[in-house]
């Protein structure tokens, strides 16, 4: 007789005869052969659930089943006490965030190989003619996007006194005038290290023949989900803030000629406040006005070339 015909048994399979008077649990040599496959089956089973983290409940339930089966049919032919088995214990604590990666919050995302932070943010080359308008532009995108005061404290003052003093009051009064600042919603906070960057500035020139830079960065913040335990995806965690902007370096500061951008993986709500904050933190609606277009993959939006979207979260 065979563990999968106990373990039947266990579950209520009719069987032809009764267990006691099976002739196999009347057999010495049987029940020490039985004994030892079940050792060697437990210990397969537990290297399993070692290799196999995602799958180790169902692992140690198997593992147990038989284990269950065999002591069953020991105790039944009276020989329960000579036997010793592995302990095996289950599972206590179950991962709070299962299939987010806390740890490595950009892990399987396009923002992945990205730099940290403003690493991601310099000159294309060493032109003289542009080398002040690239740090000035360098500068403008570290302090919109990056320094703490401007994107979690909402403190515009770092990035406007870069500015040239006719903006700087346009700017404090309408910080979402442009995407050359992202705000984080209060009440939220980044995980250690939670922003990547990728993007390029390149030379150019305005209409009158005046250097300027072209900008185009891609910022993805990773969000601290708190005590949130139902995330299932790692996009769950990551906004993704797109912004082109062209600075001109001037006498007086810096100018931002254009701009525009979008964020993607976002709370609407929050966006339309002018913040953004991780798609977990609101229900989420359908975008109005939806294209084709619209329905891009994560890794076509996080791409540099991702076009400017037309739906939006009203």
């Amino acid at each position: 007789m065979s563990v999968v015909f106990v373990a039947n048994l266990l579950w209520g399979e009719q069987v032809q005869y009764d267990i006691e008077d099976h002739p196999d649990l009347k057999d010495a040599a049987w029940l020490r052969a039985a004994n030892r496959r079940a050792k060697r089956e437990i210990r397969r089973q537990r290297r399993q659930a070692r290799m196999y983290r995602h799958g180790r409940t169902v692992v140690v339930a198997i593992a147990l089943v038989a284990v269950g089966a065999v002591l069953f049919g020991l105790y039944r032919a009276g020989t329960f006490d000579t036997v010793s088995l592995p302990q095996v214990t289950l599972p206590t604590n179950v991962a709070p965030h299962q299939g987010v990666n806390v740890e490595k919050p950009f892990a399987g995302t396009p923002a992945e190989q990205w730099a940290d932070g403003e690493k991601g943010i310099v000159a294309p080359d060493q032109n003289p003619e542009y080398a002040a308008s690239y740090e000035a532009a360098r500068k403008a995108l570290i302090a919109g996007h990056l320094d703490p005061r401007v994107i979690a404290d909402h403190d515009m003052e770092p990035f406007v006194t870069l500015l040239a003093p006719t903006l700087r009051d346009a700017w404090r009064n309408d910080p979402n005038s442009g995407s050359a600042v992202t705000r984080l919603k209060k009440g939220t906070t980044l995980l250690p290290d939670g922003i990547k960057v990728d993007g390029r500035m390149w030379p150019g020139r305005d209409e009158h023949g005046r250097p300027l830079v072209h900008t185009s960065y891609r910022f993805a913040y990773a969000f601290d989900p708190g005590d949130q335990r139902t995330l299932l995806d790692q996009y769950e965690i990551v906004a993704l803030v797109r912004s082109d902007t062209d600075y001109q370096l001037a006498e007086d500061g810096v100018w931002t000629v254009a701009s525009t951008g979008f964020r993607y993986l976002i709370a609407c709500k929050a966006s339309k406040e002018g913040f953004i904050a991780p798609m977990f933190t609101e229900k989420r609606p359908v975008p109005a006005g939806l294209t084709e277009d619209d329905m891009r993959k994560p890794e076509e939006w996080f791409a540099p070339d991702a076009p400017m979207p037309t739906s939006n979260c009203d």
